[in-house]
């Protein structure tokens, strides 16, 4: 298919996708959640003390909004090397935001990988390039957060790791060993798609896909197929320098979006270093958990989780609302905003999206 049919069939594709109900559902999803937090925290009893900052909680400001920066500058870095043409900044920029609209407005699970793809190519890369960014960017992310729990068990035990006043002990350890094995199933077949057999990869997909349980998805996985292969090609014969540099990036996307909540907590509650790489971890087990969560973006449950992990690290009750509050602005509601701007004004560049509009 060509450049200009991929297009138009994006356009229809993206146009058909978004409704506003997508928007109004997460943000009702998480004022339930942040509700049910203060609830719980009235029910235990509000503190006698009024709310107050930590010395030098300016500092603390500071470093959470430019964490956020950092966090997105990282992934229009990795997108610039990925796609070796001189994108715009603006581009970068674009790009970035739609896809994690995208995230924000489908299931954890889903991702906003679909259509990233189309946001790229109308950029003025060409399908392929686009396609292999999209692929490689997932197996990046996928991979680090593969990597990044032995990493820890290196430095934090494991019963300190899943031992936060019992609530590790039942329902988020068992979501967190599901999300963690779906996740290495994920990597080790993309791994095996990209970089040991991506010739032989379709037929393998072929074969599993033969099955009664799973025919109906043999369509799209085979696609996937073609697909990985394909990526396979383009980043055959990339130097060592590219793949330091998108695996730096990919860990400057994730490291930053962790430590805002850190910075977030540290404006309230000074924290030790121990206990800031706790912080840290317990946001990777919620990150995992968040994957199985069927609403939009983990809104609603990654609120209350966020309480149920990190509450021994806040020390003032009614802070845990204000700081989960904080957290979800900078890294979820964030991009339900810009989105919601950007969106509209990408689909208005496609004359097939004014002219469909316009004859209802």
């Amino acid at each position: 298919m060509s450049d200009r049919n991929h297009t138009a069939s994006e356009n229809r594709s993206v146009a058909s996708r978004f409704k506003p109900s997508m928007v109004v559902w997460p943000i009702l999803f998480g004022l339930v959640g942040v509700a049910y937090m203060l609830w719980r925290e009235m029910h235990n009893g509000l503190p006698d003390e009024t709310l107050s900052l930590a010395d030098h909680w300016w500092v603390f400001v500071i470093l959470v909004v430019l964490f956020t920066l950092f966090k997105d500058f990282s992934g229009m870095y990795r997108l610039r090397v990925m796609s070796g043409a001189p994108l715009k900044f603006r581009q970068l920029f674009r790009i970035r935001m739609l896809y994690e609209f995208t995230s924000a407005v489908t299931p954890s699970a889903a991702g906003g990988s679909s259509l990233e793809v189309v946001f790229i190519h109308r950029e003025g890369i060409k399908f392929s390039r686009a396609t292999s960014m999209t692929i490689l960017a997932l197996f990046m992310d996928e991979l680090l957060m593969i990597v990044l729990f032995p990493f820890l068990l290196l430095f934090i035990p494991y019963g300190e790791l899943f031992t936060a006043e019992g609530y590790f002990q039942y329902g988020y350890l068992w979501a967190f060993i599901i999300g963690y094995a779906m996740k290495f199933v994920w990597v080790t077949l993309l791994f095996i798609g990209l970089f040991c057999k991506p010739s032989v990869f379709p037929k393998i997909i072929g074969f599993v896909c033969s099955l009664k349980f799973l025919r109906r998805y043999k369509y799209r996985a085979l696609r996937t197929a073609v697909e990985l292969r394909q990526c396979a090609q383009e980043i055959r014969h990339e130097s060592w320098g590219y793949w330091v540099r998108i695996a730096l990036s990919t860990i400057g996307i994730w490291g930053f979006r962790f430590l805002i909540a850190n910075m977030a907590i540290m404006i309230f509650n000074p924290l030790s270093g121990a206990d800031n790489l706790m912080c840290f971890a317990r946001q990777y087990i919620l990150g995992i958990v968040c994957m199985i969560v069927p609403t939009p973006g983990g809104s609603g449950f990654a609120e209350i989780m966020f309480g149920d992990f990190l509450a021994e690290y806040i020390s003032q009750k009614m802070s845990t609302v204000v700081i989960t509050s904080i957290w979800r602005l900078l890294t979820y509601y964030y991009y339900l905003i810009v989105g919601v701007i950007i969106l509209p004004q990408w689909l208005g560049k496609s004359q097939l999206f004014k002219k469909r509009h316009a004859s209802k």
